[in-house]
């Protein structure tokens, strides 16, 4: 089974930020906790830091969510969880997401990944340097 990351870069409506974050924490996430075979991995909001790169286009985005699945077929995957979605009846889906700038891309693992607490390598780097 191939390893996907399913990223939601999103931005409320303007003015509607409160309402947008409410529906996430209590409608959006616990609903895609629910849906099989995928992992919600959390919700992030932008650092505003100077660019690292001169060449840094920038965020145009807020808020990423990140979730996990595997799966051979991304694109089917994907439809069995719009048909999983379509059964929550709790489930709706915003007018505080901007949908003019929504964005979510799917990304397949080239190779091994590791979820593992970030100090996991600690001992490892430090081996490297010495």
């Amino acid at each position: 089974m191939k390893k996907h990351l399913l990223f939601a870069f999103t931005n409320p409506v303007e003015g509607k930020e409160a309402e947008y974050n409410h529906w996430y924490d209590t409608v959006a996430m616990p609903t895609y906790k629910s849906l099989p075979g995928l992992v919600p991995l959390g919700r992030f909001d932008l650092v505003d830091l100077k660019p690292m790169f001169d060449f840094d286009a920038g965020s145009q985005y807020k808020y990423a969510s990140l979730y996990y699945f595997e799966a051979d077929d991304a694109e089917a995957f994907m439809e069995t969880l719009k048909a999983a979605l379509a059964t929550r009846t709790r489930y709706h889906f915003t007018d505080t997401i901007d949908q003019t700038k929504f964005f979510e891309p799917i990304f397949v693992a080239r190779g091994d990944i590791n979820f593992a607490p970030i100090n996991r390598y600690e001992a490892e780097k430090t081996q490297a340097l010495a």
